[in-house]
């Protein structure tokens, strides 16, 4: 079991791609539906970022109402955040957290740009929003440490805006390549290299017969 929410009242839902990836088939329940699942189908899935979007296949007699986005940029360390989900099936569970950290890497992707949070996240919150304090999705609860209690993770909702229309157009992301590796400027750097800047980002490694090793 998973979570997600609905983007378009046509019946659009963002989720988790590790929730859909392996199903032969979706069913959705909606809060105060007593019980009734509606099935789905997959429109787009994104390994990297971990985001899939579903369609409604069957439909409801009512509106759906649909979540508004937020802005995840502006989110600060400290914002106060609630997490709606499905812990262990326990349905429509609601925690509250704040912001840990911003721009967390867990080594999965080279896309890992996490919100770090330490609102309770567990198997079953999966594809679930991350909301601020004005009842906007600002991330969608993606992963947990294992090893360590009050740390889980949230894909920013503003890099999964960027992906939808691709999902619905393609049903993939297609992605441009540089073929260099890159990193913040340190101090370290800064000194070692002679370097006359005090920020931006340091080319680390070109890869062998990329289009940036082609272009010199």
């Amino acid at each position: 079991a998973g979570t997600g929410f609905v983007i378009d009242r046509n019946g659009y839902i963002l989720t988790n791609n590790h929730v859909v990836q392996d199903a032969t088939k979706i069913e959705v329940s909606f809060f105060g539906d007593d019980d009734e699942t509606y099935e789905a189908r997959v429109v787009g899935r994104d390994r990297l970022t971990d985001s899939a979007l579903i369609e409604l296949t069957e439909r409801p007699d009512y509106e759906l109402p649909e979540a508004n986005f937020g802005d995840s940029d502006q989110m600060r360390a400290g914002d106060w955040v609630m997490a709606i989900g499905s812990p262990f099936g326990l349905d429509l569970t609601v925690t509250v957290g704040i912001v840990s950290a911003k721009g967390r890497s867990l080594g999965a992707t080279p896309y890992d740009d996490f919100i770090q949070t330490d609102t309770p996240i567990n198997p079953g919150n999966s594809g679930g929003p991350l909301i601020n304090t004005q009842g906007e999705v600002v991330g969608i609860n993606t992963a947990v440490m294992q090893m360590g209690q009050g740390l889980g993770f949230s894909l920013p909702v503003d890099l999964a805006k960027k992906l939808i229309p691709e999902l619905k157009a393609t049903g993939k992301v297609t992605r441009s390549w540089l073929g260099v590796s890159v990193q913040d400027i340190t101090l370290v750097d800064k000194e070692s290299l002679k370097l006359g800047v005090d920020q931006g980002s340091l080319v680390r490694e070109v890869v062998v017969d990329s289009p940036a090793y082609k272009a010199g």
